[in-house]
């Protein structure tokens, strides 16, 4: 019997939730840091291209869909702490260090996502050639591409941003 709580069929749509997940996360995050500026254009750019990105990969996809419910998590905490500190008559950009800190502790969910995510897919997967070496990941040819990917993508958006400036 189905009921309201059944939510299997979800998982389905799970791609597509990353899919945005990363595209508003990433949006957010730069438009929160004015790290590219504030050409909202190029923002929402970057946010699709790294979404896509995630999307190809399935690795990538694992790791996100692993580590989103933390990532909220701490996105809820930074609401709370935002509307706490109002309340309180105080600004969280009085706050400057409370960016870098919060940007850690994501990076650090992240990073140990991947790391649970690797090391699940290295032991499920037998491989013939020898990951431990560095050399062997770096060379790899998807490794390159994605590479050949992340600098094209990198360089398109920066003469966008420049044209525009």
């Amino acid at each position: 019997m189905a009921t309201f709580l059944d939510v299997t069929g979800l998982e389905y749509f799970s791609n597509i939730f990353v899919f945005l997940f990363v595209w508003i996360v990433v949006y957010a995050t730069l438009l929160w840091t004015k790290i590219v500026g504030n050409n909202k254009i190029v923002i929402t750019l970057l946010g699709l291209l790294l979404g896509i990105f995630v999307l190809i990969s399935p690795l990538a996809t694992n790791v996100v869909a692993k580590t989103a419910p933390f990532l909220a998590v701490i996105f809820v905490l930074i609401l709370l702490m935002n509307i706490a500190s109002k309340m309180l008559g105080a600004e969280v950009e009085s706050f400057p260090a409370l960016k870098g800190v919060l940007i850690v502790f994501i990076v650090i969910i992240v990073l140990i996502g991947v790391g649970v995510q690797i090391k699940e897919q290295a032991s499920t997967e037998s491989s013939s050639t020898d990951l431990s070496k560095t050399t062997s990941v770096i060379f790899h040819p998807k490794f390159l591409g994605i590479v050949l990917l992340f600098a094209i993508a990198i360089f398109t958006i920066a003469l966008l941003a420049s044209r525009n400036s």
